[in-house]
């Protein structure tokens, strides 16, 4: 879990705990009986290199779509205009992998290959 997004989300509820998510280092919390590390990128990268794991990739999979401000009625339409479904897309996958919003994702996807 990418502790930066979570962080965002949670300080309107509770600001003391996501400020002190922030400052915290890594450590596990539990969420609807699931257990989940809380880390920024850098500190995911960290972790998987010490096991063996070169990184080769890291993308922000959550919360991206909400950045957009696209409509309701949009999003929860089952028919897209294609040219906007293909900009969307575009404009996702390229926020997923740009560095200066991967801490804005509630969640990472890593990528790579052990060593």
């Amino acid at each position: 879990m990418n502790k930066c997004g979570n962080a965002i989300d949670k300080f309107p509820e509770e600001p003391d705990s996501a400020l002190g998510m922030l400052k915290s280092e890594p450590s596990y919390f539990y969420d609807e009986e699931h257990k989940y590390m809380a880390v920024t990128p850098e500190e995911a990268r960290e972790f998987f290199e010490k096991e063996g794991i070169k990184v080769t990739e890291i993308y922000a999979v959550c919360g991206m779509l909400q950045l957009l401000s696209i409509p309701d009625r949009v999003l929860k339409s089952r028919k897209w205009d294609e040219k906007l479904f293909k900009q969307t897309t575009e404009m996702l996958l390229t926020l997923s992998k740009e560095p200066s919003t991967k801490g804005f994702s509630r969640h990472l996807v890593l990528y790579g290959q052990r060593i």
